[in-house]
């Protein structure tokens, strides 16, 4: 039985479940919880309940983005738990209510010290959108090193890999690793028994190496075509384990810069929608204007659409999960339900979460888009956490005002 609570309902927009699109929708959030999802005309709604109104837009789970560095000029690597903050808040105004926070190689003991910071946030703020780490590295191929600072790459071995498992205190979910650098497969499978994702990433690994990795534990795919060799017919390597195996979920940046949207379609020709994790791998960069910024202690240049170290090689992306569900419908001829799914409940899978999906029992995390994808609201753990005022200013609500104070003030209250 749900005890009694304050009713927030959304209405007035499609309501994308990701399985269906619901025209004229409504969802009825009790507390943290989803209590009711469908069309208006089916759905009671109390006469207490607080209404936020979509105004024609799109009602949809909240993003989970399962790699992030930082963004609006901060990063998960900064060393301060306020970057870490303001990286999560940066976050939350683009509609993500959960993601992982990306950690890239560094001198051991800073490395270490990163997950333990980052492992002090998520135990101090467990309302927070950060639900854990994705390491990526530090144990990648040295000549697919891309924008990671070779100096900083370890070699694989399991007292290190223990390490940074103890200092992440269980909140390294995922970890991008090159299955064919000497004692990798070993760190696989003890990764598999720590509960820790591993991804294949950064690789030169072969086909038979690839299929080695699966059945020590590997089930997913670091930014696909990226950092990789491309396919070849008779060297068949990671791209061609990819997308063969059905088991290997695979991470796609769709900005339409580090994959042209004619290869984002033939990917889901192969892989399916259901095969298919949108990630934004967005760096410190995101949302600022063009021009210099820094990653993995090396200097980078934004245009304000990619971002590339002085030899040319990208470095991260700017791009944000409504965004990437923008490119996938508009670019890559894409269902809207799927492009929403590719975001939203796929990754949600791969990390045990119970968010991603719309419907009864589910964890209160939604956002709402306008017809252009821009993000209109925020609403994580049944809270709207951010509206963007008419002005088209950021309305980031302050934590511990509850899900309606500042929110009553922002969002259009009306009956159905």
């Amino acid at each position: 039985m749900i005890p009694d609570s304050e009713n927030l309902v959304l209405s007035g927009g499609t309501v994308v479940t990701p399985f269906d699109a619901i025209q004229d929708g409504v969802v009825h959030v009790r507390g943290n919880t989803i209590y009711d999802v469908g069309p208006r005309a089916d759905i009671d709604v109390p006469k207490d309940a607080t209404m936020l109104d979509a105004n024609g837009g799109m009602i949809v789970p909240g993003f989970v983005d399962l790699l992030a560095h930082g963004g609006g000029g901060f990063g998960f690597s900064d060393e301060s738990m306020d970057s870490v903050a303001a990286a999560s808040a940066y976050f939350l105004r683009h509609g993500t209510t959960t993601m992982l926070a990306g950690l890239h190689a560094k001198p051991k003991e800073r490395l270490l010290g990163d997950c333990r910071l980052l492992a002090r946030y998520i135990r101090e703020n467990p309302d927070s959108n950060i639900a854990g780490i994705h390491m990526e590295g530090p144990y990648l191929n040295p000549e697919l090193c891309g924008a990671m600072n070779l100096k900083h790459l370890w070699h694989p071995n399991m007292a290190s890999f223990h390490e940074l498992v103890e200092a992440g205190d269980g909140a390294i979910k995922i970890m991008t690793i090159a299955p064919e650098l000497p004692g990798a497969l070993d760190i696989v499978r003890e990764a598999a028994f720590c509960g820790i994702v591993c991804s294949i990433g950064h690789s030169l690994a072969d086909y038979r190496t690839v299929e080695q990795a699966i059945g020590n534990g590997i089930a997913h795919v670091t930014h696909i075509f990226n950092a990789m060799n491309p396919m070849h017919h008779r060297t068949p390597g990671v791209l061609t384990g990819a997308l063969l195996h059905d088991n290997l979920k695979i991470e796609l940046i769709a900005d339409t810069v580090h994959v042209h949207p004619a290869m984002m379609r033939l990917l889901l020709k192969v892989k399916t929608p259901k095969g298919v994790i949108l990630i934004t791998d967005s760096i410190r960069a995101g949302g600022l204007h063009k021009g210099e910024t820094h990653f993995s202690e090396q200097t980078a240049f934004s245009d304000g659409h990619k971002v590339v170290l002085p030899n040319g090689k990208l470095a991260g992306s700017v791009l944000t999960l409504n965004k990437a569900v923008r490119n996938m419908v508009h670019t890559a001829e894409t269902r809207l339900t799927d492009a929403v799914r590719m975001a939203t409940l796929n990754p949600a899978k791969v990390i045990g979460s119970k968010a991603g999906v719309l419907a009864s029992g589910k964890p209160a995390d939604l956002t709402v888009m306008d017809a252009d994808f821009k993000v209109t609201h925020t609403v994580k753990n049944g809270r709207l956490v951010f509206t963007r005022r008419k002005s088209g200013q950021s309305g980031l609500l302050r934590r511990g005002t509850g899900r309606l104070g500042q929110a009553e003030q922002c969002c259009a209250r009306r009956r159905l």
